[in-house]
């Protein structure tokens, strides 16, 4: 088992947030414990386990961590291009930082099926500034990117991100709509203006994980743009202190 530090949920949190990884139920987990309270002295660790290895949730529970949400794994083969020429929108990436504005106030409010979001032991708008934080950090980063969907106005009514992980395959990362765009169907357009793009640069398989009981999302990807199930997780939690975000 490895123990690593997440840097965003970290400063977002106001402490150490550390996620376990390759969980095995084999190993003393009592002393792997005490080895990174020691070290890191955390305020939220998590674990993600295949949702099939009921007896390595089981464990995890023993272990005092609480289920905080079923994950899937999903992949989408992108071949044709979507016709988009009846939508007056553009598909624009961010390059400059008065571009990102829009996008940011997007994802500090369009997610709310989330773990952190649902989850009664952290605070109220822990999980709009963690979403916030993950969407600057693809502006910034060489691997990563950030679109927005920008209406005939100038407008940001969308956006995505996504990180490259070769020449031909991409982690589709975040995405969200206007609060006063939802329910118009924008959801799918975005991903159709998504999908040309990455087509357009050579990319043939996207990858993405989603709560299970985001239906919206699950029903879109699954239902309508055909997307496979690759797997499913239970994401454990285990919280160290009762002010965790405040």
């Amino acid at each position: 088992m490895k123990i690593e530090r997440i840097e965003i949920d970290s400063r977002v949190l106001g402490g150490n947030v550390l996620a376990i990884r390759d969980f095995d139920p084999a190993a003393d987990f009592a002393a792997f414990e005490r080895g990174y309270l020691a070290e890191y002295n955390p305020v939220y660790v998590s674990a993600k386990v295949p949702l099939e290895r009921i007896s390595d949730v089981q464990a995890m529970e023993s272990a005092g961590f609480q289920l905080a949400e079923c994950q899937i794994r999903s992949t989408v083969k992108l071949r044709k291009p979507y016709d988009v020429t009846a939508f007056p929108y553009d598909f624009e990436p961010v390059v400059r930082e008065e571009e990102l504005g829009p996008v940011l106030e997007i994802a500090e409010s369009t997610f709310v099926h989330d773990r952190f979001s649902v989850d009664r032991a952290v605070r109220f708008g822990v999980s709009g500034a963690r979403y916030r934080e993950y969407v600057r950090q693809s502006f910034l980063s060489p691997d990563e990117a950030v679109y927005r969907l920008v209406d005939r106005a100038g407008c940001t009514v969308a956006f995505k991100t996504h990180r490259y992980l070769s020449g031909a395959e991409v982690l589709l990362l975040l995405g969200g709509v206007r609060a006063d765009y939802k329910n118009l169907g924008l959801g799918l357009i975005n991903e159709y203006f998504e999908f040309n793009e990455l087509i357009r640069k050579g990319i043939r398989k996207g990858i993405t994980h989603i709560s299970a009981v985001n239906y919206p999302v699950f029903n879109l990807e699954i239902a309508q743009l055909g997307f496979r199930i690759l797997a499913t997780f239970a994401v454990m939690r285990k919280i160290y202190s009762r002010d965790a975000g405040e």
